[in-house]
């Protein structure tokens, strides 16, 4: 889509979270563009099904965003063809904005759950901001049928409010399909497992929250990927930061962490030898790539935490102190993930048996 001011993105969406989806991530482009620096596509028009005069606003029949294509191309697409000394200039770029946002007096909150404009509540706002906080959009509260569990969906007071109503939605599957006869043997047994989890999870939540409790909570892109990030490929700079729907305001110890495209599940110190990766053929072996993104991306994290030492705020010290909680919160995430499961559960028996510490992440 073209006009006369530049290309044009229509993003339409499925109902996954009615009118809430919508509305809130409009709020959220709008406040980041307002508020900050960060390069975000600006809104055009949008309808978030609500009850509208136009006939073209309901036209598409789902909810739809009008916004401005950015320049620039993926940091994806642009990896294998840009140099380290490049990534790192971009990375310390996203760090710089990403601390900003941090501090921006605007996008703090005393509440949890995600921002929307005054119009977008449908109620009277006793606060002059322009913005407030409402109920939470995200994929743990709508995921398969998530959106028709009767849970506190917020806002949330406090961290353990929304560790809570997550792991009350997990029990709550369990206890569907415990209770189905429609379900397999199989099926019911994994349910018991995920919801004995559960249960064990929710037991640790004082040791856990209780130290740890905040009434700031802040603005935070939980989804930063590489596809999420454009750059001019030739000099580097950062034009883009996409796909803010679902981003919350959520307590600070989970804003400081790195972002997800720098938080490499396998982690390599020393940069791997192209001749050690030769085949018979001579061809390259496929590994030599994979690894060598492991070690880019290992270094490239230390420089984004670096970056982040030099500002003066306590981002920094916030990351250091809440590992614990960010173990708590991956293993909510993933109490239910088959692949996650026994490794949770011998977490679980380290803590209930008060062994020493061991990190789960």
């Amino acid at each position: 889509m073209k006009s006369s001011a530049g290309q044009w993105i229509l993003r339409v969406t499925l109902p996954v979270d009615p009118v809430y989806k919508t509305a809130s991530e409009v709020a959220t482009l709008k406040l980041v563009a307002s508020y900050t620096s960060l390069p975000v596509p600006p809104v055009a028009a949008y309808w978030d099904g609500t009850d509208s005069d136009s006939s073209a606003d309901k036209s598409l029949g789902l909810e739809w965003i009008i916004m401005g294509k950015l320049p620039g191309i993926t940091l994806s697409d642009a990896w294998t063809d840009i140099d380290l000394d490049m990534k790192i200039g971009i990375v310390e770029s996203i760090a710089d904005k990403l601390h900003e946002l941090y501090e921006c007096k605007e996008a703090r909150f005393s509440a949890l759950g995600n921002i929307y404009g005054k119009q977008e509540l449908q109620k009277p706002s006793l606060s002059e901001a322009p913005y407030s906080i409402g109920r939470i959009v995200s994929m743990a509260f709508f995921w398969d049928q998530r959106l028709q569990q009767p849970v506190n969906r917020g806002p949330f007071s406090s961290s353990a409010e929304w560790l809570t109503s997550r792991l009350q939605l997990v029990e709550q599957e369990c206890n569907d399909i415990l209770e189905s006869d429609q379900t397999d043997s199989d099926d019911k047994k994994d349910a018991e497992y995920f919801k004995s989890t559960v249960q064990r999870l929710t037991k640790q939540m004082k040791f856990f929250c209780q130290p740890l409790e905040e009434n700031i909570f802040v603005l935070h892109h939980d989804d930063l990927n590489s596809h999420n990030i454009l750059i001019d490929p030739v000099s580097g700079a950062l034009t883009g930061i996409l796909d803010w729907e679902c981003v919350s305001a959520v307590p600070i110890w989970k804003s400081c962490q790195l972002p997800h495209f720098l938080a490499n599940e396998w982690t390599r110190d020393v940069k791997p030898a192209l001749g050690e990766y030769q085949e018979a053929d001579g061809s390259v072996s496929s590994l030599y790539p994979e690894h060598l993104k492991e070690w880019e991306v290992t270094v490239l994290a230390e420089y984004f935490l670096k970056r982040m030492e030099s500002k003066n705020s306590d981002w920094i010290n916030v990351y250091r102190s809440s590992e614990r909680i960010r173990d708590f919160d991956f293993a909510i995430k993933n109490c239910d993930n088959l692949f996650m499961a026994s490794k949770i559960v011998k977490w679980l028996d380290v803590l209930e048996n008060n062994e020493p510490y061991k990190r789960l992440v």
